[in-house]
């Protein structure tokens, strides 16, 4: 679902916040798209942007908007039984939203899991919940960033 990002103002101090997580069982596509109609209903009422990534029962998300409402959002996401684990990679104060163009892009990577992927690389073989990320929290804005403009 699109967000047009140029009707908020520019006075507004954004936040974000990129995590990932272990799924409590294999999600479905059917249930997966269920998730995402959730996803994307919340943040359109938040006014929060995102991307959503899903692969061998983990997920990785990015979430971006005003802090109070993306904090209140996270803590329900935290509480969510559907997954555990939940590890934050980044947080904090951004300039500009990433992903403006969408109140929650999806990428099921276990469905297009294959190199002819635009934006492929080797950290699609990491596991998003892996010490890569963990080390090095810029590969998940790599990643995410990856799949900004192919969906």
């Amino acid at each position: 679902m699109l967000l047009d990002c140029h009707k908020f103002s520019q006075e507004v101090l954004l936040y974000s916040i990129t995590y990932v997580s272990s799924a409590t069982h294999a999600f479905s596509q059917e249930q997966l798209f269920e998730l995402l109609d959730e996803c994307r209903g919340n943040n359109l009422r938040e006014n929060l942007t995102g991307q959503l990534l899903y692969k061998d029962q983990e997920f990785m998300q990015v979430l971006e908007g005003e802090e109070e409402p993306l904090k209140f959002t996270f803590e329900k996401i935290c509480c969510d039984k559907r997954h555990k684990n939940i590890l934050i990679l980044n947080e904090g104060s951004i300039d500009h939203r990433e992903f403006c163009d969408w109140t929650m892009g999806f990428y099921n990577l276990d469905n297009e899991y294959e190199h002819h992927i635009p934006g492929y690389s080797d950290i699609l073989n990491y596991p998003l919940t892996g010490n890569e990320f963990q080390s090095q929290p810029s590969l998940a804005q790599i990643l995410l960033l990856s799949f900004k403009d192919t969906y």
